[in-house]
């Protein structure tokens, strides 16, 4: 069934708008400095490389700390209020990197990107989820939300791939953008129509604890995907942040950096454009197997090798694929999830995992790339993974048999 032919009352052409202006928010979410934060600290006085460990640690943790309170938070006072908040943590941040000119000031603005990006974790799924499902349209999620993060991804990869061209001018012109940009996110979510089901939702939630979110978390065996997809997500993630080092290790110039991310970026809005032909040709169950199988193989490629152009293909295909599948698999969550009312706190947990275990591999990575090489620090996590993973996948086939 298509959105459109359920435009019949005034509430339901208002949530129908809810879909462009979330797509909106979805743009500004991305950080499009992302490619030349780590040497926008270096510019900054007093600022070490140790100094930088210091301000991703606080970053990280707050990203831990807040990860479930937020998605709690969000279901106590609903997810569009929260996404509100969200917005403005964002623009918190981005204004705070526009005037830094200390330590502390870099710590600010780090910390409130986590905490920003953790009310928006889980809680733009939920919204939408229940937007959809009000319009009777919930079985499109994927394929919706899939074409919505398309554009979110697509549309700032102009910027990004310009961001390393800006900085020739001033390190502070791509903060001022974003600035801009984050104000317009906030705009769009704050116009946002609330889905009269949310509402009930809220009420529904209001009388329960945190005690009953554990309780249903089990009840629908979601750590055991929770924690499959935050393995995937968390080795990436660690992986990607020891990419520039790496690129610049091998020799790769800083002003291709931009365009890598960029490349990786589309590739990955066309994939989330086509969410809903790759659901079609495959069933949840080879989805998740092909999902870890690309990412391990991938990883452990990138310690095979230290060929420049090969090692920027596979940098470039691991961010395309860890991105363009995303959608999907939080479609499969959610479908797990069933109709449980903690969708944003379960998540959020998730999300909370994910952080945790991003951490730890970091940690890990850094620690055996500095003891031995880059390569044996790719191939010692992928084959980690890979045994964890098809671990994980075992029990899955086993426990979500009804929906699987």
């Amino acid at each position: 069934m298509n959105v459109i032919e359920l435009m019949n009352t005034p509430y339901e052409v208002a949530l129908q708008k809810n879909i462009w202006k979330y797509t909106i928010a979805a743009v500004a979410n991305k950080r499009i400095f992302v490619a030349i934060i780590g040497a926008y600290y270096l510019t900054i006085q007093g600022v070490t490389p140790q100094t930088i460990g210091l301000i991703t640690l606080f970053a990280s943790l707050s990203s831990f700390l807040f990860e479930i309170p937020s998605g709690y938070v969000s279901d106590k006072i609903g997810h569009k209020q929260a996404l509100v908040v969200s917005r403005l943590l964002t623009l918190v941040s981005s204004i705070c990197y526009f005037l830094a000119n200390s330590v502390p000031m870099l710590i600010v603005a780090a910390v409130a990107m986590s905490i920003g990006f953790a009310f928006n974790s889980g809680t733009g799924s939920a919204f939408m989820h229940e937007t959809l499902s009000e319009l009777k349209c919930d079985h499109e999620y994927s394929a919706i939300m899939g074409k919505v993060s398309a554009i979110g991804f697509a549309v700032p990869v102009i910027l990004t791939v310009l961001v390393p061209f800006l900085v020739s001018i001033s390190y502070k012109i791509p903060f001022l953008i974003m600035a801009v940009v984050d104000c317009i996110g906030l705009a769009a979510v704050t116009s946002l129509t609330k889905p009269k089901m949310s509402q009930a939702h809220i009420e529904e939630v209001q009388a329960s604890n945190f005690k009953q979110v554990m309780r249903e978390a089990f009840r629908i065996n979601y750590f055991t995907i929770a924690f499959f997809s935050g393995i995937i997500s968390a080795m990436l993630l660690s992986i990607s942040a020891f990419r520039s080092p790496y690129q610049l290790y091998i020799g790769i110039p800083v002003i291709w950096f931009g365009v890598i991310v960029g490349i990786g970026r589309l590739l990955a809005s066309l994939m989330l454009a086509n969410s809903r032909k790759i659901e079609k040709y495959l069933t949840l169950k080879s989805f998740f197997f092909m999902e870890y199988l690309i990412h391990t193989v991938i990883i452990f490629c990138l310690g095979l090798t230290q060929n420049a152009y090969l090692v920027t293909l596979l940098f470039i295909a691991s961010s395309a694929f860890h991105w363009g599948l995303n959608k999907i698999d939080e479609g499969y969550q959610l479908k797990i999830m069933g109709k449980t009312k903690f969708k944003a706190t379960l998540l959020s947990v998730g999300s909370q995992i994910e952080s945790l275990l991003s951490a730890a591999f970091g940690f890990a990575l850094g620690w055996i790339i500095e003891r031995y090489s880059y390569p044996m620090g790719y191939m010692s996590v992928s084959l980690f993974c890979f045994v964890i993973l098809t671990f994980l996948y075992v029990r899955m086939v086993r426990i979500y048999k009804g929906v699987i």
